[in-house]
């Protein structure tokens, strides 16, 4: 009695003492509530409550109360508030009826200090106390709540270990058993008070968060922890196909992205921490509270991990010993096999949900980090695409950056595969660093407890063949930076090809081009087979290292310690030694997600650190002042111009004094020098004119601080007001994948009038009415929906209309015909919008901006100015440009008679929807898409598939064999002494069993392997022949980022889920199959159980794939647009810069991550949705089973054990099963999309009929005969049954209006369009030939031709067919020689590294290029669309020099022509209008008809006798 009392007191001074520091922590925190919100607002709540007293007291007695319950929140939360406040008062209330009645049971005694019975009154007055000034004061409800549940737990928690706990075991007794009755009224009071009301009422809400909230924060503990907050999304995603995203709940305001940027942006931003730290630390930093809990989490899962192995050998040793004999009563072990693994289910999912939510939070984070990072990089000449008119381009011996470390490639790879191997890693990181270490060390511990030394025996074995997989993981490690590379490699290749794919069709290349990529698949294939490999091995050895411990271990207790082996002792030790190879496996493999995201995080961190930013946020990164910013020495604001300053692309550049680059080397450094001062008119436009390459467009960037800014004296500046706001032009248009609308308004507000105004005066509007959606046209990913002309015109459109004071336009009026740039040079620059506004106009063509140029800029070919003023001073100190001039003047009105007339746009969808919507299917994967990988894994499927599910069966039936030896050994133990069972015998049997399924398992996954391999090699190779033999329609109707999403996330999938899901499922399965069917075998009655868990299970798992399904397709189709958004931005990001449109492009990257967050929250809570709830079934039915072989069942203990053992596996595994059967089905979701991609239109494939004869083609012979073509099936005809013909070796130049039919001539002669009648080449009909063959036999030069990322070398030869000689030989012939010496620059070599699409060339170089290429390829037919409007007079003059004189006189060149001039020496001149031939004939013949549609051309130019001087004829007649 003496230790019940003293226990007594004890319990009690711990109620009160809790109850005393509840109290004073109570008051410190509502003093410091009181002082932080001051004596005014405490008024000002004190009237508001006064009134609304006031104005409830009128109302009747329902209405009051109904809004009492509002303001306290809701109607649930009053209810349970009351109902706690209830129970308090009956706690204090029986607790006076007990001390005043004295009622006790007799022979027992009360307390022996009469102060113990008054706490527990005082504890209750408290409690009462607080749940009454809870309801009273809603506004301090969370905090009062907060104490009362902690001092009622408390209080329960007490009462359970006094008065319950005794109740589990044979030997003790409640120790307040003398309350009588009145305990156990007491406690249900307080069950009800202390547990189940904080666990189910919801959270408290205000009235002013009440709306703020999302569904999961209104929640109970209870609902939170089950994730029943989601029953309405499961139950809305049941009732309908597809479940849009929309429907999803809502991101909580910390879940958001904003959120995120504003609070966390500044730990991890170099430019804000201004140190040279790892990122890692920053992440820590902001969410280092967050991951300290979720340590706690999973440190408690670990503890309770032990629940299992302690309830098992609880209730064998019931079964060995009787129930009478245990201390522990059996229904104690049967509850403990329920509770410890319910508990580690709930803490674990908590857990994920946790680690999760902060994945989610640091994807978001790190992604706006590296869009925000990459609007401040310097874009450098070679990745550069607002430079590209510089011709700068950097040779191989040079810095260039590698191929992969392009930045829009590299920023894919960065926010795609690097940021999930990062929140992957973040999120196992506390498993392998605190649970792992954790659980096997208490599973080490229990062991010992019931095997004594020999359990350390174990621990030495254990830890002697542990570091096998440390070297296998090593060497795992160091192949996965290999496949990392190959991935890269590969996926770069791809990003190249998807954006010159129409190239690639245009020049026949589509089999050339797959090999290639092949060839780095097969690489990259070849390094993931690898590390498939040693992964296998890794497993196997995880596998085989706790079975030998375990053998061991049981060795040494039986052997040496001469222990006796029983069931309860075998089992459990055998349930710790499951808890040890489970985590060993899970130890390594997670050990490879945290290796693989550190690599992933140090990337992201080079990134953040190495790149080089513009000079403004590079002094700020360096905690500078922004020196580059220089202050005019008049210090007047208003000051637009630049004084000796030297600018380079990069600041790495070592630039001499004079400025001049050494030409030794066979690189290209461009240097613009500002030796004076140059000072632009503000208000008048100022025109920057000068040669091919003399540092025009780099003058734009200098002064937008693009480029880096070296002082050459004391007095240097740069200096751009930007107080009025700048508006910019890119000579490349770049327009977003919008409406044209919100192109030209750019984020601006709109203005009607002025909208109008800009649509006129830049010459849209005949276009926006020839389009049936108008100005809500979209204009696809690149504006594919406009010509060259109308991207043009909606550039400048947006700086017009925009307020910005100054406008740098760099050479708008190029893509543009005459009329079209006259129109604009008149009603826009002369007398619109323009007027009044600071305009600084590069051009090449001096002669149409003649008329407006009130100040003239003019550069020389070494980047330095060679004159400045107004144009007649600059004509007279620049002779080269006043002979440009005056030839200008000459070709200006002879452009003037060109049949070209403003550009008729691409063809429209309707609507102005031109880009389709992603594809979303609706419903489970069918099994098309599973068919897909299935079949694609052998060409003997269905043999392959049944003899690998035959080895599992094998295989999973000598495991489970294992066990069975186990419990044969255990029975031994039964019915023999320990001398006499035979100890080597069972080991041996055993160590075969385990030999015999190591065997086995690496039999099977050699086969596995082979098939996946070959699976995804076969998919890829579909893919890349799919997405190459498409038409050129589809590939303007999807946006690249969807294409490149197949090729690497849905490629990944492929690779590396699919795989190792299907055979997880498929051996899932069959191990569950051979699991119940031994529990049953041993109890038979399981099987009913067992029915209603299956039955239930699939009835969750069905509502919940379905929701899953729609759930991961939506995440999916949200992370496009985010890649998309980079990829825009980046192409766009000089444009973006200079409008100061970064925040403009922030806020959008905000709405598409949190899109995408939304969806991947979504995704992760019907996870932990489903796995609480199989969890519970599986532990309730391995509870039911437990009871029923205590209370009911007639086993042995070695065959309970073995019953248990299986049906254990097979609960575990049941929930498993599920989730490996979901993730598949959403992992098969890149199966769908890729099989998308595989039925797509194509082209016709090549046939052994349609290959030519080996001589063809000998001529460059063509006849055409009733030739009509269209875009699409349904489209309406461009081409209307044209009919003609061309000798070998003829120039035919190729005239009409735009949208009579030239371009699409084009085309149909390389059958990219849909054609009807008869075209022969060289003798034969090219639609009896292969496409490949077709094409690789014509050359076609587009007017801006498409280059190739990579060396010079590569873009003339992309195959390696030619020699270096034969390479110079072609550029020598094209004119690019000619063209660099008059620009008197160092050389382009073979070597020099050229930008995707050539964006580091001029337009004019980029042509030479493209004719030196085609004089390579050596066709015998070579058709230009010449780009004449876009590049100067010199230049063109070489391109027409030397398609006279270089090209065979056995090639047929058709050119479609933008310049009379050029083609009146041609054989034969081809007027089109409106699809149809209007003359065919010689230039001599079409002159000489007397009213001519061509000759009345001619007669009305400005230059009509040098036209008939060219066409052979002395004068006109």
């Amino acid at each position: 009695m003496r230790s019940d009392a003293s226990a007594f007191v004890n319990s009690q001074t711990v109620l009160f003492g809790g109850t005393v520091v509840s109290l004073l922590l109570l008051l410190l925190q509502s003093a410091g509530r009181i002082r932080s919100a001051g004596r005014s607002s405490e008024g000002a709540s004190d009237s508001t409550v006064g009134d609304r007293d006031a104005t409830t007291s009128a109302q009747p007695e329902r209405e009051r109360t109904k809004r009492f319950a509002i303001y306290c929140g809701s109607r649930v939360i009053f209810a349970y508030q009351f109902l706690r406040l209830l129970a308090c008062i009956s706690l204090l209330g029986l607790s006076i009826a007990t001390t005043s009645t004295g009622v006790h049971r007799a022979g027992e005694s009360r307390p022996p200090l009469w102060w113990t019975e008054l706490v527990e009154c005082g504890v209750y007055a408290y409690t009462t106390i607080l749940a009454l000034l809870a309801l009273l004061l809603p506004r301090q409800s969370a905090l009062l709540s907060d104490h009362l549940s902690w001092v009622l737990l408390l209080t329960w928690l007490i009462y359970v270990y006094r008065d319950v706990v005794p109740l589990a075991t044979t030997t003790l007794e409640p120790q307040d058993a003398w309350e009588g009755p009145m305990l156990w009224a007491k406690l249900s009071v307080l069950t009800v008070a202390a547990a189940v009301i904080p666990l189910f009422m919801p959270r408290s809400q205000n009235l002013t968060d009440r709306e703020s909230l999302t569904a999961e924060q209104r929640a109970s503990w209870f609902s939170k922890r089950v994730y029943g907050w989601l029953d309405g999304t499961i139950l809305k995603a049941r009732k309908v196909d597809h479940l849009p995203l929309e429907e999803l709940p809502p991101l909580a305001e910390i879940d958001q992205t904003k959120y995120l940027v504003d609070h966390g942006l500044k730990y991890i931003d170099p430019l804000e921490t201004k140190k040279d730290r790892h990122i890692f630390w920053g992440l820590l930093r902001i969410h280092g509270r967050e991951y300290a809990f979720a340590a706690l989490q999973t440190l408690l899962v670990a503890f309770l991990g032990l629940s299992w192995p302690l309830a098992t050998q609880g209730v064998l040793m019931s079964l060995e010993e009787g129930h009478q004999q245990s201390i522990i009563r059996p229904w104690a072990w049967v509850l403990l096999l329920f509770l410890g693994p319910a508990l580690v289910s709930i803490f674990e999912e908590w857990y994920a949900w946790t680690t999760k939510r902060l994945s989610v939070r640091n994807e978001a984070l790190l992604t706006e980090l590296l869009f925000q990072h990459a609007l401040r990089i310097r874009v450098k000449s070679e990745t550069s695409s607002s430079s590209g008119e510089e011709g700068v381009a950097t040779a191989a011996g040079q810095s260039a950056k590698p191929k992969e470390d392009h930045l829009t490639g590299k920023l894919n790879n960065l926010v795609t595969t690097d940021l999930a191997n990062v929140t992957e890693a973040l999120k196992q990181g506390l498993i392998v660093v605190v649970r792992i270490p954790v659980r096997i060390a208490v599973a080490l511990a229990f062991m010992y407890s019931v095997l004594g030394w020999s359990a350390l025996v174990g621990l030495a074995t254990l830890i002697a063949i542990m570091p096998l997989p440390g070297y296998l993981s090593a060497w795992t490690q160091t192949y996965q930076k290999k496949t990392m590379s190959k991935t890269d490699a590969r996926v770069q290749t791809v990003h190249e090809v998807v954006n010159v794919v129409r190239l690639i069709k245009l020049f026949g290349w589509e089999r050339r081009v797959a090999a290639q990529i092949n060839e780095r698949r097969e690489e990259e294939l070849k390094y993931i087979i690898k590390t498939r490999w040693l992964e296998v091995a890794i497993m196997l050895f995880n596998y085989s290292i706790p079975l030998i411990t375990m053998a061991v271990t049981f060795a040494a207790y039986t052997v040496l310690m001469k222990g006796e082996l029983t069931a309860s002792k075998l089992f459990s030790s055998n349930s710790a030694f499951g808890l040890i190879q489970y985590e060993l496996y899970w130890f390594f493999r997670f050990l490879a997600f945290v290796t693989q995201g550190r690599v992933s995080l140090d990337r992201i961190n080079r990134f953040l650190h190495e790149t080089e930013l513009l000079d403004e946020f590079a002094d700020a990164k360096e905690n500078e002042a922004p020196a580059r910013e220089y202050v005019h020495t008049s210090h007047d604001p208003e000051v637009l111009g630049i004084k000796q300053t030297t600018f380079t692309w990069t600041n790495n550049t070592k630039v001499q004094a004079s400025g001049s680059v050494a030409s030794a080397t066979p690189s290209r450094k461009f240097v613009l020098n500002i030796d004076g001062e140059l000072l632009f008119k503000r208000g008048r436009i100022n025109l920057i004119v000068g040669p091919t390459g003399s540092g025009k467009t780099s003058l734009l960037m200098a002064l937008l601080g693009e480029m880096h800014a070296q002082p050459s004296g004391p007095d240097s500046f740069v200096s751009l007001p930007r107080s009025g706001g700048v508006a910019y032009a890119a000579q490349e248009s770049w327009v977003l994948s919008d409406t044209i609308r919100n192109n030209i308004l750019f984020g601006a507000p709109y203005d009607e009038a002025r909208y109008a105004k800009v649509i006129k005066q830049c010459a849209l509007e005949r276009d926006l009415s020839l389009f049936e959606a108008g100005d809500q046209t979209e204009v696809g990913e690149k504006g594919i929906t406009l010509s060259g002309g109308q991207k043009a015109r909606v550039t400048l459109a947006r700086a017009v209309y925009s307020s910005a004071e100054i406008l740098l336009l760099d050479d708008v009026l190029a893509a543009l015909d005459v009329h079209t740039g006259r129109w604009i040079v008149d009603e826009c620059f002369k007398n619109g919008l323009v007027r009044g506004r600071t305009v600084l106009l590069v051009s090449h063509n001096v002669a149409l901006v003649r008329p407006i140029a009130d100040f003239v800029v003019a550069l020389g070919g070494d980047g330095r100015i060679t004159s400045q003023g107004s144009l007649e001073k600059t004509l007279q100190e620049d002779r080269e440009l006043l002979a440009e001039l005056a030839t200008e003047e000459e070709q200006l009105e002879i452009a003037e008679q060109e049949l070209d007339k403003p550009e008729v746009p691409g063809e429209d969808t309707g609507k102005g929807k031109l880009v389709v919507s992603e594809e979303i299917a609706a419903g489970s994967v069918g099994w098309s898409a599973f068919r897909l990988y299935f079949t694609n894994a052998s060409r003997f499927p269905v043999l392959y598939w049944a003899g690998l599910s035959f080895m599992l069966f094998l295989t999973h039936t000598i495991m489970n064999s294992q066990t069975y030896i186990w419990s044969l050994w255990a029975a031994e133990y039964e019915e023999h002494e320990p001398a006499e069972v035979s100890v080597p015998f069972y080991l041996s049997v055993y160590g075969l069993a385990v030999a015999a399924s190591i065997l086995f398992n690496a039999i099977t996954w050699l086969v596995y392997l082979t098939g996946a391999k070959r699976a995804a090699e076969s998919i890829h190779d579909k893919l890349m022949m799919s997405m190459l033999g498409t038409t050129l329609r589809w590939l303007d109707r999807t946006p690249t980022s969807r294409i490149i999403a197949r090729c690497t996330a849905d490629t990944h999938t492929i690779d590396s889920t699919i795989p190792r899901q299907i055979f997880s499922t498929l051996g899932t399965t069959i191990f569950m199959f051979l699991r119940v069917v031994a529990a049953v075998i041993m109890a038979p009655l399981f099987i009913v159980p067992s029915a209603i868990v299956g039955a239930v299970g699939a009835l969750l798992a069905s509502v919940y794939i379905k929701a899953q399904m729609c759930v991961k397709r939506e995440m999916s189709n949200a992370r496009s647009p985010v890649l998309g958004h980079f990829s825009s931005a980046i192409v766009g990001i000089v444009s973006i810069r200079a409008y100061r449109a970064q925040d403009q492009f922030k806020a959008e990257s905000y709405l598409r991550v949190d899109r995408y967050s939304r969806a991947a929250l979504t995704f992760s809570g019907l996870n932990r949705w489903i796995t609480v709830r199989m969890d519970i079934m599986g532990t309730t039915l391995l509870a039911v089973l437990a009871a029923y072989l205590i209370y009911g069942g007639r086993l042995s203990a070695s065959n309970a054990g073995f019953a248990m053992n299986m049906a254990g596996g097979f609960t575990i595994r049941i929930l498993g099963w599920i989730r490996e059967l979901n993730e598949l089905m959403l992992a098969a979701n890149s199966l769908e999309r890729v099989q998308q991609y595989l039925a797509i239109e194509q082209e016709p494939k090549p046939t052994s009929t349609g290959v030519p004869p080996a001589y063809w083609p000998a001529s460059g012979d063509i006849r055409v005969e009733k030739l009509s073509a269209r875009y699409s099936h349904d489209g309406p005809r461009v081409l209307h049954e044209i009919s003609f013909e061309v000798n070998s070796g003829e120039r035919i130049g190729i005239v009409g209006r735009t949208g009579s039919g030239k371009s699409s001539l084009t085309l149909a002669l390389l059958r990219c369009i849909l054609t009807e009648g008869k075209v022969y080449y060289d003798g034969i009909a090219t639609d009896s030939i292969n496409l490949d063959a077709l094409r690789s036999n014509i050359t076609i030069i587009p007017q801006t031709p498409e280059l190739l990322s990579g060396t010079l070398r590569k873009n003339l030869d992309p195959f390696g067919q030619h020699d270096d000689s034969t390479l110079n030989d072609a550029l020598r012939s094209a004119g690019l020689f000619s063209l660099q010496e008059r620009e008197g620059s160092a050389r382009l070599t073979l070597d020099s590294e050229i930008a995707g699409g050539g964006s580091n060339l001029s337009v004019g170089q980029r042509q030479i290029i493209a004719l030196a290429r085609a004089i390579v390829r050596r066709s015998k037919l070579l058709i230009l669309d010449e780009a004449t409007s876009a590049i100067d007079y010199e230049t063109d003059a070489i391109i027409q020099n030397s398609l006279r004189s270089e090209i065979g006189r056995d090639v047929t060149v058709l050119t479609v022509a933008h310049r009379l001039q050029s083609i009146m020496d041609a054989d034969k001149i081809l007027v089109l209008d409106a699809g149809r031939i209007v003359e065919y004939d010689t230039p001599h013949g079409l002159l000489a008809r007397e009213r001519g549609y061509f000759r009345g051309l001619v007669d009305g130019s400005g230059d009509k006798a040098t036209l008939y001087a060219r066409a052979g004829l002395a004068q006109a007649s």
